[in-house]
């Protein structure tokens, strides 16, 4: 059985947050074991799509934006992790939508474990929004119609980041989620985790984007 990496972290600014995704994202050419990070924001603060424009923030709340794409998240109250994959791995050989409807998979399990109905979107919502909630596209993850996880895929030469984000109807039971969620993808995606945490390469790299890029009006405002 596949093993895959488990970071349990603690909360962290939206710079470092983005940061260390995207150093495990870098890694996976040399280390290249599979790696599921589930994490917390020391602010409040939102997201930002790698497209998007900034004047599309909410205004006076702190951004930062992602290296993947997608729609606004304001992560005032919700629940964020990242898998982050080699190039080789078969996850990579197929769609991505493929993809990212297996990963969902896992995350509707973990919700169904705290007690609620989730299934995944068979089709994407008629309206638009620039807010990530706000419209559903295929295989994002509802509750009675409405939106509760969507994410966010890029796939690079070093392999595939996945940032994911799941907003509960009762932000009480984000810890019991937190918990729940590693069990859930391990069964969804017929692996098995090991506990670890970032390793001094890694934070180093981190550390380089963090001020580098992510802690920069250059990369925020960029558009």
């Amino acid at each position: 059985m596949e093993t895959w990496r488990l970071l349990l972290e603690a909360e962290a600014s939206p710079a470092a947050n983005m940061a260390v995704d995207e150093a495990l994202l870098r890694a996976m050419r040399s280390r290249g074991r599979p790696v599921l990070r589930i994490y917390g924001w020391d602010r409040p603060c939102q997201s930002l799509g790698y497209f998007q424009p900034a004047a599309e923030a909410i205004p006076d709340l702190p951004f930062v934006r992602r290296y993947t794409g997608g729609g606004l998240v304001d992560h005032r109250e919700d629940l964020t992790y990242t898998v982050v994959l080699p190039r080789a791995h078969p996850l990579l050989g197929v769609s991505m939508a493929e993809s990212y409807a297996a990963m969902h998979e896992g995350v509707a399990e973990a919700l169904t474990l705290i007690g609620l109905d989730a299934e995944l979107a068979a089709q994407a919502d008629a309206t638009d929004s620039s807010a990530c909630f706000q419209k559903a596209v295929c295989y994002d993850v509802t509750v009675h119609g409405r939106k509760v996880a969507g994410a966010a895929q890029r796939r690079t030469r070093e392999g595939l980041l996945h940032q994911g984000s799941v907003l509960l109807p009762d932000p009480g039971q984000r810890p019991d989620l937190r918990k729940v969620l590693p069990e859930a993808m391990a069964e969804a995606l017929r692996i098995e985790f090991s506990r670890d945490e970032i390793t001094p390469e890694e934070a180093e790299r981190a550390a380089k984007f963090e001020r580098e890029r992510y802690a920069t009006e250059a990369w925020n405002q960029q558009r």
